[in-house]
């Protein structure tokens, strides 16, 4: 039997759902990189400088005093960056989600997203919590010490429809919802 919604319609599989993800990650960073390339540039070029410098204070000899973490002048370049990516990918998601249920990466692989009771688009609500939900569990999962709790509990999300019976990562489960195949009527 198909694993399907309670009115019937089959659910995406793992596979449909990763390519899509790819395919609107790699969209979302066309379009967000000319807000965020200064950033990212500084960044790149702070992290480079710092760890010339480790390395050849390792050469050196000089061990004493070290610190592995990169200093501020690094981070504060990276998380305006972020930030402006974030943003731009909520804008994203929430503008092709409310309006036709798919985002293009969605569309190009036949899926959607849908309440897992009621067929149409999500509603604003449930997109803002999928959205919350995975991306929070994105960005904890770059903070020093907790991040590698958090980079597990986002792997577990992505993982976790391989495994459930009706298909929900994580984030469908707080928002209701389900990516199920075909395109989603409209309300």
């Amino acid at each position: 039997m198909v694993p399907s919604t309670p009115d019937g319609v089959p659910l995406s599989g793992w596979w449909k759902r990763v390519w899509a993800r790819l395919l609107d990650g790699l969209i979302v960073l066309i379009v967000s990189l000319p807000l965020t390339g200064y950033f990212w540039y500084h960044y790149i070029g702070a992290l480079v400088d710092y760890q010339s410098e480790v390395f050849d204070r390792a050469v050196a000899g000089e061990t004493t005093n070290f610190n592995a973490t990169p200093p501020w002048d690094v981070y504060q370049w990276a998380i305006p960056a972020a930030l402006i990516a974030l943003a731009v990918n909520f804008v994203y998601e929430y503008f092709f989600l409310v309006r036709s249920g798919a985002t293009p990466g969605k569309k190009a692989l036949g899926i959607s997203v849908r309440l897992r009771e009621v067929p149409g688009p999500p509603p604003p609500l449930a997109v803002c919590k999928r959205f919350g939900l995975y991306s929070a569990l994105s960005l904890l999962s770059g903070v020093p010490i907790v991040g590698s709790l958090f980079s597990l509990l986002s792997l577990l999300n992505d993982l976790w429809p391989l495994w459930d019976d009706k298909k929900q990562a994580l984030h469908d489960k707080v928002a209701a919802t389900n990516v199920v195949l075909g395109p989603q009527p409209r309300r």
